[in-house]
Order: structure tokens, then C-alpha cells, then sequence
């Protein structure tokens, strides 16, 4: 959508400048009616026309309201807003989503999971609180299996959660969209495997990446003789990657993401199925048994 944003009004300027009437601010809804007076433009009209009204749909729906809801999530996550500055009460930003009568159940219960996700749990009065004042006690389990994934939901819970660390991104979200600052944990581990970063503890089958991937293995561009294109991308490397329970949209891109930043190395990512945020929630409401400990003896 952002992208959108930006290529409709050029697209506006360009074919106004043709019609040479600059004069006043030509909307979306009206420059389909624009392009079939212009004989230079009536071969586009079958494809333009689809995609701006498309185009106004989504930003209609957008601007409705999930413009808001994603800048909640996006705080939540990551703990800071949009300038960098740390979110002091995160309740503050909850309570517009949860007490909103324009969002979803599901995506009330979205933003109580990242808030209760960024105090690495909650106390079972506060938990009860939410779920009572949301009126989400039909779905109730949808967040209280989390546990089931070693995900801690109550602050009390004797077992041990430790978030991963995170790259240092300050840099690149400047360049970022502010509704899409987080980043998948996924891409961490990507650059990590690139770069031969990845801990031989959490990873010990995985082996070392070719030199020529990452930047100790620099190659002069004088002494690498030329290739075309096929030849080029038959040497590149391979990062295979597959993920067992979902993967989802936003991890894909990231394949895409580091393939584009890292030439020398080509990212495949696989999954069981694809997850939505609707269908993570139908599956985790359906979770009904404990995942069994890894060392466990028989």
C-alpha cells in the first residue's frame, strides 16, 4: 500500500502533464474517467483502471482503521515508536485496540499477545482482566496455549524463557516503512548463516558457509573473470532454509530481502504451510497438548 502511495500520484502527474491540465489535485477516483478521454492512453485503460480501483479499495480500507491498528502492533513488538523513543506504558498503547469497537476479536487478541509477549508473561489476575474486559473468553485458549509452545503467558510460570538477541537494525529502520519496522527473527538467522555467525550450540548440524559468501572472502573484481548471467547463477551458493509449523509471508520476503543485499548467494525458503494471522490463532486454539521435553530419556 505504501508502495502505492507513492507510484499513483506519479502515475496522476505524468498523465496529467500529457493532457496539460495541471490545474488542481486529480484524485484516484476520477482518473480512470481521465485516462479514457486521452486516445494516447486508452491501450493501458483495461490495465490501469483495475489496479487504481484496487488501489483506492485497499487505501479506503487502510486508512479505516488498520492504519491505527498496525501502528499499535508495531509498537508492541518492537517497544519503541515510530522516532526511535521507548514505549513507556505499553498499556496505553493496548487499551485504543482492545477497547475499540471497529477491530476484530482476532486482532485484539493480536495486540494483548505482543503486549503480554514484551513483559515475557503476565499474572493471571492481569491475564483474566484482558480477557474478561476484550470479551474474548470464547477464545480464551487462543492465548493460554502459547504455553504449549514454551511460550511464557503467566509472569509465575516456572519455566525459563529466554528471548534471542536481536541484530542491531536502528540503522535500516530509519529507511523502513513505520508500520513494517519489525523484523522476522528469521532474517537474523539468514545473514548469521551467511556470515558464519550462528551459534554451534543452537546449531550444530549446520555447516560453515563457502568464504567467497561472506566478507573475509573478498574476491578482486580485476582477477574474477566475466560471466553471463546463466553462468553467474550457476556459481552462486545456496541458503536452504525449511521451516517445520508455517511460515509466513513476511519471512518469505526476507529470502527476498537477503538474496537482493548478498549476490554471491541465492535464499530458499520452504515450509510445511503457509500461516496467516488468522489461521496462527485457528491453530493455536486447536492446540491442545503440551510440547514434550527434548530430553526427555526413555
Amino acid at each position: 500500500i505504501a508502495d502505492v502511495a507513492v507510484k499513483i500520484p506519479k502515475l496522476v502527474k505524468e498523465i496529467a502533464s500529457a493532457k496539460k491540465s495541471s490545474e488542481g489535485k486529480v484524485s484516484i477516483s476520477n482518473l480512470s474517467a481521465l485516462m479514457k478521454k486521452m486516445p494516447h492512453f486508452r491501450k493501458q485503460i483495461s490495465k490501469q483502471v483495475l489496479h487504481l480501483n484496487l488501489a483506492e479499495d485497499c487505501l479506503k480500507k487502510f486508512n479505516g482503521g488498520i492504519d491505527k491498528l498496525c501502528k499499535a502492533e508495531q509498537d508492541l513488538a518492537l517497544g519503541t515508536d515510530e522516532t526511535g523513543q521507548k514505549v513507556k506504558d505499553l498499556m496505553r498503547v493496548l487499551l485504543p485496540v482492545v477497547l475499540s469497537k471497529n477491530f476484530e476479536n482476532y486482532d485484539k487478541i493480536r495486540a494483548v499477545l505482543l503486549y503480554i509477549f514484551s513483559g515475557n508473561g503476565t499474572t493471571q489476575e492481569n491475564l483474566d482482566k484482558l480477557i474478561q474486559n476484550v470479551h474474548i473468553e470464547n477464545d480464551g485458549d487462543v492465548i493460554r496455549n502459547w504455553k504449549y509452545l514454551g511460550v511464557p503467558i503467566l509472569s509465575s510460570s516456572s519455566s525459563q524463557y529466554q528471548k534471542s538477541s536481536r541484530r542491531d537494525r536502528s540503522e535500516s529502520e530509519q529507511e523502513s516503512y513505520q508500520l513494517s519496522r519489525w523484523t522476522p527473527v528469521i532474517k537474523d538467522i539468514m545473514e548469521d548463516s551467511i556470515e558464519n555467525k550462528l551459534d554451534s550450540k543452537e546449531w550444530p548440524y549446520c555447516s560453515e558457509c563457502p568464504a567467497a559468501l561472506n566478507s573475509s572472502g573478498a574476491v578482486s573484481a580485476r582477477n574474477k573473470p566475466k560471466l553471463n548471467q546463466s553462468e553467474d547463477r550457476k556459481n552462486r551458493s545456496r541458503l536452504i532454509l525449511f521451516i517445520i509449523g508455517g511460515m509466513t509471508y513476511s519471512e518469505l520476503r526476507c529470502a527476498y530481502e537477503v538474496s537482493q543485499s548478498h549476490p554471491s548467494c541465492d535464499v530458499i525458503i520452504g515450509s510445511t504451510h503457509m500461516l496467516t494471522p488468522k489461521k496462527i490463532l485457528d491453530d493455536l486454539k486447536a492446540l491442545n497438548k503440551p510440547l514434550e521435553p527434548r530430553d526427555r530419556k526413555s
